[in-house]
């Protein structure tokens, strides 16, 4: 499951564009623009609660022809001593190849008197690649402003403006601006000119917005006063985003976005020579599908993926032919190049814009270039609909069986494309996360003690995430991971177990075997010992919310089916075990199925888990939990056991009581 994050509202500002070219940053100091309304402070009725009271944020863009303003400015106050060291570091950031950050003012009041604070040479410059870590680098900077002797009760005010867009975008017209954050706002102040009519639209829920027109621009005012602060809650899905905010854009329609992103992969799509006759082996040797199959291994395993996003390339790929020479790039770089080799084997293929934050939630968006964050591949094969991202690596070789990662709404980059389309998967088992998880116990009753086998069996999806752990840790991190996991629901695990996996890359599928030694493997409970088996396979997919009366959707991992078996073989005398008729439990959520039966020696229990939806509506949630607790009280199996030993000296103890009897009489 993903979860968005939000940046701060008080101390920073993140302007998601990407540069042009290596650029030295242009720090300047000026006046306010004269297009802007600096605006005072308002007195509000609200009592002062938390660490900081934000008197006003103000901000206000302007866009004429391909250039756009940014102003901001923000009064705040620190409450307490909390307050000041959550607000004394002012950070701005700015890509320098095409922005200029203008500072107007820092300054406090303190006791009536407005002071100065703005030292031109007390910035620090430095570079800040937030994005390195996910292998995307676009040359962000990031000015810090240290400020001085600040105490609780002073009144902060800065105010400044980044001025220049990314050429890349044929027009910048467009945006969104947030409403409401964590902390409550007294005055939230947004202003949008435009030398074009705008369409907008509201996250949640709407406000006042006045349309004024003057000397051919337009512009769309909000003034929001006492601006509640919204819950800060997690384990939302990531779609939803439980913050306001005022989206705009001067595009009407999918088909204008798509016209603008079509031109931009209007690039020189050969491919060297020697891969065309690569190609063509390919194809002559393994088929249509079995070429295209290799194609995409070929884009996924051997190419890989880093991005660097200077200028153009934030959005236009660059050619197949610079990225095979390279031998890495970036989603829309392989996405392309991949294209361009279905193309060569005669196969229709699209660049698909897709959005992997917000999924679903685009469908609500004003058409517009800023909705979208990735670039995946459309492949129409024998009159059949693939989804494919050659970002991924691990997928396995075989079309039919890569796993499907659903970005749910897509814009196919295509001459024909007028509206978002809906991704579905090739065929249903590809896209969920399926486990078949096979457990055989040997239990010494007397020694209370256990042997356990585990194997487990993963396909597609599933199969892709257990590759990947496999293929990116060692031999000591795998035991500890797969000990530690065992250790939770039986700490006498030995630490040295046996772990080995085989891999199916043709299918898409890998198995798992496992050995362990158990020791003290049952719980003593007035005197007796009680032991117990656990659903463990399936509570990775569950969900208990941290906070169960919610303001948001409760996100379900989803879409999971979960097969697991337990067989028991006893050394010794079962001498109870819960009841053996099912336990079935169906909602709208998942359903979930028990089955246990005795064998001659021993137990068998089932398990079956498939969720059916990957949230819960937070109203939902009482009635979810409840459904919780059954489950949970189901995914543990209870018996008792005597060991042979303890029979043969009940037996003795029952014999010599019956002689004792029989004197007596």
């Amino acid at each position: 499951m993903k979860y968005r994050f939000h940046g701060q509202l008080l101390a920073t500002v993140f302007i998601a564009l990407t540069s042009l070219a290596q650029a030295a940053p242009e720090l300047l100091f000026s006046a306010a623009p004269d297009w802007v309304e600096v605006l005072p402070p308002v007195v509000s009725k609200r009592p002062a609660q938390g660490s900081v009271r934000v008197h006003l944020s103000n901000s206000q863009i302007r866009h004429w022809g391909k250039e756009q303003q940014y102003y901001f400015q923000v009064i705040m106050e620190p409450l307490n001593q909390q307050g000041v060291n959550e607000i004394a570091e002012l950070n701005f950031s700015f890509y320098p190849a095409f922005q200029k950050l203008l500072v107007h003012d820092i300054s406090i009041q303190r006791d009536g008197e407005r002071l100065n604070r703005l030292k031109e040479d007390a910035f620090k410059l430095f570079q800040s690649e937030q994005e390195l870590s996910s292998k995307l680098y676009s040359e962000q900077w990031n000015a810090l402003y240290i400020l001085e002797d600040i105490r609780p009760g002073d009144i902060i005010r800065y105010t400044y403006t980044i001025d220049g867009s990314n050429p890349i975008f044929a027009r910048n017209d467009f945006g969104r601006l947030y409403l409401s954050w964590p902390q409550a706002v007294d005055r939230r102040f947004v202003k949008v000119i435009s030398d074009k009519k705008l369409n907008y639209r509201f996250n949640h829920h709407t406000v006042p917005v006045s349309e004024t027109r003057h000397q051919g621009n337009f512009a769309y005012t909000l003034d929001l006063r006492d601006v509640a602060g919204v819950l800060a809650e997690s384990e939302y899905p990531y779609w939803h985003d439980p913050l306001n905010y005022f989206q705009y854009s001067g595009y009407d329609t999918w088909a204008e976005v798509n016209k603008w992103a079509l031109e931009l992969y209007q690039v020189d799509r050969s491919l060297p020579a020697a891969l065309e006759k690569t190609l063509d082996s390919w194809r002559a040797q393994l088929g249509l599908e079995g070429a295209v199959s290799k194609a995409i291994e070929y884009v996924q395993e051997d190419i890989r993926y880093f991005g660097i996003e200077l200028g153009i390339n934030s959005h236009q790929p660059r050619t197949p032919q610079e990225t095979l020479q390279k031998r890495y790039g970036d989603c829309k770089d392989k996405t392309l190049l991949l294209t361009s080799m279905l193309a060569h084997l005669g196969v229709e293929s699209y660049p698909a814009l897709v959005s992997s934050s917000r999924g679903r939630d685009i469908g609500r968006d004003i058409p517009s270039p800023e909705t979208f964050n990735h670039v995946i591949n459309l492949i129409i094969l024998n009159d059949r609909e693939y989804w494919v991202d050659a970002t991924a690596s691990g997928q396995g070789i075989n079309i039919e069986h890569k796993g499907f990662f659903d970005y749910e709404l897509a814009l196919p980059i295509a001459e024909h494309t007028q509206s978002l389309k809906a991704m579905e998967p090739s065929s249903e088992k590809v896209a969920s996360l399926s486990a078949r998880i096979e457990e055989q116990f040997e239990i010494d009753a007397a020694e209370n003690s256990a042997q356990l086998h585990v194997r487990s069996h993963f396909t597609h999806l599933k199969a892709e995430q257990v590759r990947q752990f496999f293929l990116s840790a060692d031999s000591e991190q795998i035991k500890s991971s797969y000990t530690n996991f065992i250790a939770g629901y039986y700490p006498g695990v030995n630490a040295n177990p046996e772990i080995l996996y085989k891999d199916s890359l043709q299918e898409n599928q890998l198995e798992v075997s496992e050995h362990y030694q158990i020791s003290e493997f049952a719980q003593r409970h007035s005197a007796r010992k009680i032991f117990s088996l656990y659903g463990s396979a399936i509570v990775p997919y569950l969900s208990k919310p941290q906070r169960p009366i919610r303001k948001t959707p409760l996100a379900l991992a989803h879409p999971v089916d979960v097969l697991q078996s337990a067989t028991v073989r006893i050394r010794g005398e079962l001498l109870w075990q819960e009841e053996l008729d099912t336990i079935s439990i169906d909602n709208p959520w998942f359903t979930f199925t028990r089955r246990a039966k005795r064998l001659k020696n021993g137990l068998e229990v089932k398990y079956a888990f498939k969720s059916k939806t990957d949230h819960v509506e937070q109203q939902d949630v009482p009635q979810y939990l409840v459904q919780f607790k059954q489950l949970d009280t189901a995914l543990q199996y209870k018996f008792w056991a005597k060991s042979e030993a303890s029979l043969e000296r009940s037996n003795s103890q029952e014999m010599k009581n019956l002689i004792k009897s029989l004197i007596r009489k």
